[in-house]
């Protein structure tokens, strides 16, 4: 008889015990995928939120802040320098090195204006860009033509159009000096908690020309569209086409939230690692178990002739048994676990992760083998003539 044939029938004929041990490696294994599998997909769908999160670089003119002291006394601060990024000069960002991960290049222009006798802030975009920078935005109406007419469209934010009574359509007057303009509202921006729920947004070259602006704006605001951008480097490097610019990289924010993801991570990978290291104490205790019931057929397979290397590959066999099949089994039940446990605990739908099943039934079957070890021993201590005096 062959010796996987041996091992087999031995395993179906005590199926319960070794069911046992299967459920242990199935525990371990399904706990890893499903951490595996849920914090996966939560850091994917956490740099899909980024990405639509806005820019994450912001490019400001660099201003120095000179210390204003009266003897030992603080009188403020004088801040020099440009106020403005020339509008001819934003090209020159797609000329960086790292050109391919720009997404996003929003200009920005910002000012004060009057609304029916009260100040406001205006702030003039490029309407495609912004569109594409904020496409969360819920516009009560539609998004303003980026056409540049003499009655320009706008968008209103949620804390001015309420108080106002301005919804889509509505006439406004802004003027600034002896510079006035009739825009339409072209929509109201439902309240994202941030600025813009208080500024009325035009296209740039009404603001420009609104604020006696012309070819210049405030900031740009730059997005680069993929995980793993060189954010950093690409801010070093639009300083470095931009001659007297500041470019600040976000990243610190989702780096703090990246680390809350991994460190989560860790603690649940612990807990798995853990109950692996359990499963092979369980795992060992029935094979050990069963090795105590095989000592006669241990000792007759030794006195017939089985050789040591025979008897301990054949615990090593059954061992690798239980672990690919916990393994396969711990999958799947871990994929399952996944789908149920991620919506609710991190917001996110995973898919399948099949690649990793291979590793997964991989480090199980180890583990089976490992856990032979106590019992190999015990089964070489047998000694054959010992079995055959009590036979």
């Amino acid at each position: 008889m062959h010796l996987h044939s041996f091992v087999l029938k031995d395993v179906f004929r005590r199926k319960t015990k070794l069911l046992v041990a299967v459920l242990g490696v199935v525990v371990a294994a399904a706990a890893i995928v499903a951490v595996v599998t849920t914090f996966s997909a939560a850091t994917e769908g956490f740099h899909e939120a980024t990405n639509k999160f806005g820019a994450n670089i912001i490019v400001r003119p660099e201003i120095e802040s000179i210390p204003l002291v009266d003897g030992y006394s603080s009188m403020g601060s004088l801040y020099a320098g440009n106020n403005y990024i020339e509008e001819s000069d934003i090209p020159k960002i797609y000329t960086i090195k790292d050109n391919a991960s720009l997404s996003v290049v929003a200009p920005r222009l910002y000012g004060i204006a009057e609304l029916q006798g009260s100040s406001v802030v205006v702030m003039g975009v490029d309407p495609e860009q912004e569109m594409n920078l904020k496409p969360w935005w819920n516009i009560q109406g539609h998004w303003m033509s980026s056409e540049n007419t003499e009655q320009p469209e706008v968008l209103v934010g949620s804390d001015i159009a309420i108080p106002l009574g301005l919804k889509e359509g509505s006439m406004i007057t802004l003027s600034k000096d002896n510079i006035s303009i009739n825009a339409q509202v072209a929509g109201v921006i439902e309240s994202t908690g941030d600025n813009e729920d208080s500024y009325i947004i035009l296209p740039l070259a009404a603001s420009q020309y609104l604020l006696s602006q012309e070819g210049k704006v405030s900031s740009l605001e730059v997005r680069a569209l993929c995980n793993a951008c060189p954010v950093e480097e690409m801010s070093q490097q639009i300083e470095g086409v931009l001659p007297g610019m500041e470019a600040r990289a976000m990243s610190q924010i989702v780096q703090n939230e990246m680390a809350i993801v991994n460190h989560t991570k860790s603690s649940a990978m612990a807990v798995s690692i853990i109950t692996l290291l359990v499963s092979t104490l369980t795992v060992a205790s029935t094979m050990l178990a069963s090795v105590n019931e095989k000592m006669k057929e241990i000792g007759i397979m030794r006195a017939i002739g089985a050789s040591d290397v025979q008897v301990v590959s054949m615990l090593f066999l059954e061992g690798a048994i239980i672990g690919i099949v916990g393994g396969c089994i711990g999958f799947l039940i871990g994929t399952l676990a996944s789908f149920v446990s991620a919506p609710m605990l991190v917001s996110v739908t995973p898919d399948p992760m099949w690649d990793l099943m291979l590793p997964v039934v991989a480090i199980c079957m180890f583990t089976g083998m490992v856990a032979s070890l106590v019992p190999a021993k015990r089964a070489l201590g047998i000694d054959p003539a010992e079995v055959l005096r009590s036979v």
